[in-house]
């Protein structure tokens, strides 16, 4: 992390294991080996019957039954929506976020390479005035040329001072000219026909849902719509994903005759809820902070880098078969820091 002024470096995020580029498109591929992919079908109801199965019902009139309905549908849930209601399932709008996300080729080598120097993957440079993430998104190949560079930048003002495209590259143009080098190259790369937007960043305060009988679930940002200042949205995700498929594959390998699949997706909600709450109030309190120049080395990026939140770390501290005197103190420990 860069000091935009200066551009002496104002922190450095230890890494467990590797950093690596992900194709979002080859990742897709991937995960939807083996499974049957419908397409066109927006959710609309959901419907759960007397046998104790479960149907989605969709727009285009088709219908699916089955035993558990998991939404994973993104910050804007349908699943959620039929659970909590449209008010209370709705994204809260982050207010006086500036947030624009751009791709760029510089086309030329020793552009590319320069860009590179401030980190192989990404690097993040701060300023009064602007917030910026660099990284690169295609390095494979031999010709520094072709390679493609992700630029995110942010500021907290008012949207509606630029109504167009024109008018906010100029915008993003002038601030990013405040930077130190090799930042402020990255946005002198940026074509003067590129079409510039300002996104609506939003948040979903996570609440424990019923289950309805273990037929419903809620996973990813569908369970916690998070800002990606800190970058725990997709940890998050994973997570959800690990936890809830050891629950199945338990009650898949059950001898029991009796089903306790009901009370243990409950609990998942639950635990979901805790942990995506916390996640979701920093990663908002770190969405503000890192664009406030006076409280930037407060924020939960500066104090936890890209680690789990601390209650996260507390938690597992204490369910880990630790004795209860030392749990507790750690808990304390923890709420200290």
């Amino acid at each position: 992390m860069y000091n935009g002024l200066t551009g002496e470096i104002m922190k450095e995020f230890p890494v467990k294991g590797k950093i690596v580029r992900v194709s979002r498109r080859k990742l897709r591929a991937l995960v939807a080996e083996g499974i049957d992919v419908k397409y066109n079908h927006s959710l609309t109801d959901i419907r759960y019957n007397h046998n104790n199965t479960v149907t989605a019902v969709f727009a285009n009139g088709a219908e699916e039954t089955g035993s558990l309905v998991v939404g994973a549908d993104g910050p804007r849930s349908a699943v959620r929506k039929l659970l909590f209601g449209e008010a209370d399932a709705a994204v809260k709008p982050l207010e006086k976020v500036i947030h624009t996300n751009v791709t760029f080729q510089p086309g030329d080598k020793e552009k590319a390479l320069f860009l590179r120097s401030a980190h192989p993957a990404w690097s993040v440079c701060l300023h009064p005035d602007v917030f910026c993430l660099l990284s690169i998104l295609q390095s494979d190949s031999q010709d520094p040329s072709t390679w493609s560079f992700q630029m995110v930048s942010g500021w907290l003002g008012s949207r509606s001072s630029f109504s167009d495209p024109s008018s906010r590259l100029a915008e993003l143009k002038r601030r990013g000219n405040l930077l130190c080098e090799p930042f402020k190259s990255a946005y002198d790369c940026l074509s003067n026909n590129l079409d510039v937007r300002f996104e609506e960043l939003g948040l979903w305060e996570t609440k424990e849902w019923d289950c309805r009988n273990g037929r419903v679930v809620l996973a990813g940002d569908a369970a916690h719509a998070m800002p990606p200042h800190r970058g725990q949205g997709l940890n998050h995700a994973i997570q959800d994903a690990y936890n809830l498929i050891n629950i199945l594959i338990k009650h898949h390998n059950s001898s029991s005759a009796t089903s306790d699949l009901p009370p243990q997706l409950q609990a998942y909600a639950q635990e979901v809820s805790v942990r995506g709450s916390e996640e979701v109030r920093l990663s908002k309190q770190n969405a503000y902070m890192v664009l406030d120049w006076k409280v930037l080395e407060q924020s939960p990026v500066f104090k936890h880098a890209l680690d789990r939140s601390p209650v996260d770390d507390t938690k597992r501290a204490v369910t880990e078969g630790r004795e209860e005197e030392k749990g507790a103190q750690e808990v304390t420990a923890m709420a200290d820091a």
